[in-house]
């Protein structure tokens, strides 16, 4: 098992392996390299998705803005994942969501990998979009979130720049005409 503060001295093993498991591409790097824009809380305030408001794990109920960033911060590397979809046209909304379906697979299976190979303190999980474990949020009920501990945010919840992300370590934010791209960041201490 390697421990987390080799992961980017063995990066390339460690990449090797995740794509391994049918990830179209995935980045090694510190937590020192995310760069954060509080721009994208004012993009989620929009709430063109939906969940603003309406999920734990969305903007406002996930947090401010600099405790985000500064938990972010606590961790020490960076594990980024991302799923290339083929769709059959850009207005393929059914091949948006099978794509989004089978990203969420390449999570579970990349957070299993992590779990066998490395050694680590503590794990956080963000993913796309806001946390779907439950096909209705408590939050719209008043209910308490009943996976506190499975649960997750989107990366552009956390104020992430994912385009800069993915573009900066080798891997593109755009993967071409009538495609999607999914990501999902691990944080390792």
């Amino acid at each position: 098992m390697t421990d987390v503060t080799q992961i980017i001295a063995d990066k390339e093993n460690l990449i090797n392996g995740i794509k391994a498991l049918g990830i179209s591409a995935a980045a090694v790097f510190p937590v020192g390299d995310i760069t954060f824009d509080p721009i994208f809380r004012d993009m989620c305030k929009q709430n063109l998705c939906g969940n603003y408001s309406r999920n734990y794990m969305c903007p406002p109920s996930v947090g401010e803005f600099d405790d985000l960033k500064n938990e972010v911060l606590s961790y020490k590397n960076v594990i980024l994942i991302q799923t290339i979809y083929s769709l059959e046209d850009s207005y393929d909304f059914e091949g948006m969501e099978e794509g989004g379906k089978v990203h969420g697979e390449n999570m579970n299976k990349t957070l299993d990998y992590i779990k066998e190979h490395i050694s680590f303190e503590n794990i956080k999980v963000l993913g796309v979009g806001g946390c779907k474990l439950c096909p209705k949020c408590g939050i719209i009920e008043n209910r308490p979130c009943p996976f506190p501990d499975k649960a997750n945010s989107s990366v552009e919840g956390y104020c992430m720049n994912v385009a800069q992300m993915t573009n900066s370590h080798g891997l593109k934010y755009i993967n071409g005409e009538n495609t999607v791209s999914y990501v999902a960041v691990f944080l390792l201490k």
